[in-house]
């Protein structure tokens, strides 16, 4: 990455589609790998979000949101427009990591419900940053809202739960918060991703139905959609008006009513009338984009779709559900489709200009603070910038690199790697100084004339390394937590 010079991508954006992704790869192939995780992040959330509603509402209501929300617009312009699988798979992730929060709170001593919420939790906090910081605050409410329902019965499992879920996501989430500056997060704000310059019009957000692939610029003229969907919003308006005519619980209600208050906090965020807000809470510039919070939307939508089913005679219950699913079908199926089909192999993909564009494809995102945007590829051999050498046995590799040097004259040495802390260099086994305040950021080394071999490590900073203890410790608790009292099913 980062051109060949190297990028500290995965200290700073979510890791786990990486994990998986590799995981996949090693039997699949990247690309298949690829259309596998797409696969699951447009599908797999409609489970969590039928698990949950179906133990809120019943079965009819479960299955009615899950289809609204496996065809939300807004998760069908995630994957075939902007390829956003890391985002995807969050909206996938999110759903159980509710529904196993909601079932460990009301169903004290059954541990496995613990279980399942720390690992979703863990895979949800290392998935995606931006989707961390607007879920988990709800996520808080939720909790919130059940654990008084139910007098904090399970207080102490569901705190030692989360606990164990940050520590075990720690690896990640310490380094990626505490070791930003170092990284140039300013090309993160660049005009054309300034949240000023991508809110949307409220007949953007309700009525506009023209599908396009283009890119999100500021007015309607990018061509892409960021419709909450029909008949998603619909059945929120509905679900507003059966608050007040239908006999619903007090508590039902209060929960209907904080879904919905979700739902229009999460359409306000995105037109300009909320700029007040964004320039108040400095992490949200991170957002780059208002209309990510349609991410909310589209969740809060679907469970007031099963609400509205919900609150009808059983057998209505089936023919309205029926008719909520055939009109989100054939009113969004038409979004879910790629705009243009490629044949082509892995070895295709990672060889000659499409794996050079795969090299410096995002390059301005992490950009070390030390370093300056390279204006062509890293050359395959270190550099002799001044002086006489000759150097053999070079090795370059993500986290390490070696050569031999012979060197005639005084010489300075340029290694095509990007100084990132903390790099340790030794020269015939012993640490030596180096400098990387140079023309575009890489580690140079001076030397004398004689015969070296040179290595170069990277290793942990001081937080990296406690964060790293933060997750081992907590997976060996965890592992303790499984095995123990095993008399509790």
């Amino acid at each position: 990455m980062g051109w060949g010079n190297g990028f500290p991508l995965f200290n700073f954006y979510g890791v786990s589609t990486y994990y998986f992704g590799a995981f996949l790869s090693y039997v699949l192939g990247f690309i298949g790998a690829s259309k596998v995780l797409f696969y699951i992040s447009l599908t797999f959330g409609s489970f969590g979000i039928y698990f949950l509603v179906k133990s809120l509402w019943g079965k009819w209501a479960g299955v009615t949101s899950a289809v609204l929300y496996l065809f939300a617009p807004y998760k069908a312009l995630d994957v075939y427009v902007r390829g956003a699988l890391a985002e995807s798979l969050a909206l996938a992730v999110i759903p159980f990591v509710f529904y196993f929060s909601y079932k460990l709170v009301i169903t004290p001593k059954t541990k496995k419900y613990g279980i399942l919420f720390i690992l979703s939790l863990f895979i949800f906090l290392i998935t995606h940053n931006i989707m961390v910081i607007l879920f988990v605050p709800f996520l808080l409410l939720w909790l919130f809202y059940w654990l008084t329902t139910n007098r904090w019965s399970n207080v102490k499992l569901v705190l030692l739960s989360g606990l164990f879920g940050l520590g075990l996501a720690s690896f990640f989430l310490l380094p990626a918060f505490f070791e930003k500056n170092l990284v140039q997060t300013e090309s993160l704000l660049r005009f054309e991703l300034d949240f000023r310059a991508n809110y949307l019009k409220v007949s953007q957000l309700f009525l506009d139905r023209i599908w396009g692939y283009g890119t999100s610029i500021p007015g309607p003229e990018g061509g892409m959609n960021f419709q909450v969907g029909w008949p998603h919003w619909w059945l929120v308006v509905v679900s507003a008006l059966l608050l007040f005519v239908s006999k619903i619980r007090k508590s039902s209600k209060a929960l209907v009513f904080g879904i919905i208050g979700a739902f229009i906090f999460s359409v306000f965020m995105t037109h300009n009338k909320s700029t007040f807000i964004w320039i108040n809470i400095s992490l949200l510039k991170y957002f780059q984009f208002p209309w990510r919070f349609l991410s909310l939307s589209i969740i809060t939508a679907s469970l007031l779709g099963g609400f509205v089913v919900s609150v009808l005679k059983e057998k209505w219950q089936i023919y309205v559900g029926c008719v909520i699913i055939v009109l989100s079908i054939i009113l969004n199926w038409s979004y879910f489709k790629p705009k243009t089909f490629y044949s082509i192999s892995n070895s295709e993909k990672l060889s000659g200009e499409p794996w050079d564009l795969q090299k410096r494809g995002a390059i301005l995102d992490y950009l070390p603070k030390t370093a300056l945007e390279p204006r062509e590829a890293a050359p395959e051999e270190p550099i002799i910038r001044s002086g006489s050498a000759e150097v053999t046995n070079f090795i370059n590799r993500s986290n390490r690199w070696e050569f031999n040097a012979n060197v005639q004259n005084k010489a300075e040495i340029e290694i095509p790697a990007y100084y990132f802390p903390n790099w340790d260099v030794k020269v015939n086994g012993r640490q030596y100084p180096f400098s990387y305040k140079n023309l575009l950021g890489r580690i140079l080394l001076t030397l004398e004339s004689g015969d070296y071999k040179i290595e170069g490590r990277f290793k942990d900073t001081p937080i990296r390394k406690i964060a790293n203890m933060i997750t081992v410790f907590s997976a060996i608790g965890f592992i303790y937590y499984i095995y123990a009292n095993k008399n509790i099913k």
